[in-house]
């Protein structure tokens, strides 16, 4: 049965054959991970249906990052693995056989659930492009042999850019690395009816997620200390603290605190995160899917990460900042607070100097 694991290192040279995409009237994407690999890839979905406008464009997501793509407008149709439901499965593959695509591509090539799938699917191509660039420096190529091609990039370690010159290397021109996030107008009306914006005030959001993965999450106490401080001295500033639903009961470490420019969210849908998330100025997080969902929105991103995530899956805006440990330990707790606290301190003088034209 297919399930999630790691990919092996491995030495392989690139298959020879060159995809002709010319000949391509029925294509599937493949992308089976997390909501923030999903995001990451939007952009390529964007590059494809620009460069094959006539082609019909289907994705095979997870019952888990689905919502990143709720509304996409590239993609004409969504099909959904659930790995929690293997009962699902042969329905599924039977389904996707009889659409009879001319490729798939699968953006988590080193995932072994997505090249069995790939296999299953049985089109005459089947195009691989995972391969960042691991802690050690080395390429991961995952389960190449599920292939017929595993393209090369140009040499970019940003995992959207490098997707986006593997695209290139078989003809379809890279676009713009900007994410593709939907949120209904109607919720983004909603939410900026019960979180108005004030007149002099600056809205701040702190995500303090990712209960499950501890150390890709600054520590609880940090972020209680971060925010304290800074409205102690930033008259101007309202902060909320954002979580998910599954990250509720880390809202305990802040049960005691009572402040009158101090409140909280959790959203129950990606959307509604997303919506609340555009009446904001910034948003501090760990390595996190909503950090994708804030860049998506042009949501300034002030992340606490490791050095490999900045390098990696770090986002690409503008006004984006990071603060990550000295040296690539795979654990974020142990940066300091003064690191964190002057980012954004930063970051709010800057945005006040651009509110009043003095940028």
């Amino acid at each position: 049965a297919p399930h999630e694991a790691e990919g092996v290192d491995m030495t392989q040279e690139l298959l020879p054959r060159e995809p002709d995409i010319s000949r391509w009237r029925k294509l599937i994407l493949v992308r089976t991970d997390r909501i923030g690999d999903m995001l990451v890839t939007t952009p390529c979905i964007r590059a494809i249906r620009q460069a094959l406008p006539e082609v019909r464009l289907d994705m095979l997501a997870s019952a888990h990052n689905v919502p990143a793509i709720y509304g996409n407008p590239y993609l004409d149709n969504i099909h959904i693995f659930d790995r929690k439901s293997p009962l699902s499965w042969p329905g599924l593959v039977l389904r996707l056989r009889a659409e009879r695509y001319d490729a798939a591509l699968v953006f988590n090539s080193n995932s072994r659930s997505a090249g069995f799938l790939s296999m299953l699917l049985e089109t005459p191509e089947r195009i691989g492009f995972s391969g960042a660039p691991m802690r050690n420096g080395s390429v991961r190529w995952g389960y190449g042999g599920a292939y017929t091609r595993l393209p090369q990039g140009a040499g970019s370690v940003q995992v959207t850019l490098e997707m986006l010159e593997k695209l290139n290397s078989i003809g379809i021109p890279a676009s713009s690395p900007h994410m593709d996030f939907i949120v209904p107008e109607v919720l983004t009306l909603a939410m900026r009816q019960r979180f108005p914006s004030v007149p002099g005030r600056l809205r701040l959001a702190i995500f303090v997620g990712n209960i499950k993965k501890v150390t890709k999450r600054w520590p609880l106490e940090k972020f209680r200390a971060l925010s304290l401080r800074l409205l102690e001295t930033e008259e101007d500033l309202e902060i909320v603290i954002l979580t998910g639903p599954s990250d509720r009961p880390l809202l305990q470490g802040f049960s005691d605190v009572r402040h009158p420019r101090i409140s909280y969210f959790t959203g129950s849908t990606l959307q509604e995160s997303g919506a609340f998330l555009q009446t904001c100025c910034a948003m501090v997080a760990g390595s996190s899917g909503p950090t994708h969902v804030a860049a998506a929105l042009d949501v300034p991103v002030l992340s606490v990460t490791t050095q490999y995530s900045a390098t990696v899956w770090g986002t690409l805006g503008k006004y984006d900042d990071c603060v990550t440990p000295d040296t690539d330990i795979p654990d974020m707790r142990g940066i300091a607070m003064e690191a964190v606290e002057g980012m954004v301190r930063k970051f709010l003088q800057e945005e006040r100097e651009r509110r009043t034209g003095r940028s």
